[in-house]
């Protein structure tokens, strides 16, 4: 075997574990203060704190997370499933739905700009 070959499966070893013990981290915090917030949420400001402060480098979790992004399509799928087990629901409340998700869209994208603009001041 090519010995680049092995430090390129170590390098990504190492970054898949510090991901992951960024998600270990929020999911404990959540257990332990039972806070309402899910954990892998938590953990991923966590990571992202750590990566401000510079405590951990981004070439240390880029590996793992450029392979990640690869795939990121195929962890919408246990959603899509889900959304299909409440499609009664869906059926009945889409009107509501639908005016639900195009206010909150539109109040994102106007909050959005007014935080661009002022922090572009």
């Amino acid at each position: 075997m090519n010995s680049n070959w092995f430090r390129e499966s170590f390098i990504l070893l190492k970054s898949l574990l510090i991901i992951f013990a960024f998600l270990a981290a929020g999911e404990l915090i959540v257990y332990l203060i039972a806070i309402p917030i899910p954990g892998n949420i938590l953990g991923m400001f966590l990571i992202f704190f750590a990566l401000k402060l510079n405590l951990i480098s981004l070439k240390d979790v880029k590996p793992a997370s450029d392979q990640l992004m690869k795939y990121l399509v195929l962890f919408f799928i246990p959603y899509g499933v889900g959304l299909m087990s409440y499609f009664g629901f869906i059926k009945d409340y889409w009107f509501a739905i639908s005016i639900a998700v195009i206010l909150s869209t539109l109040l994102t994208l106007y909050v959005t700009g007014a935080v661009l603009q002022k922090m572009e001041k």
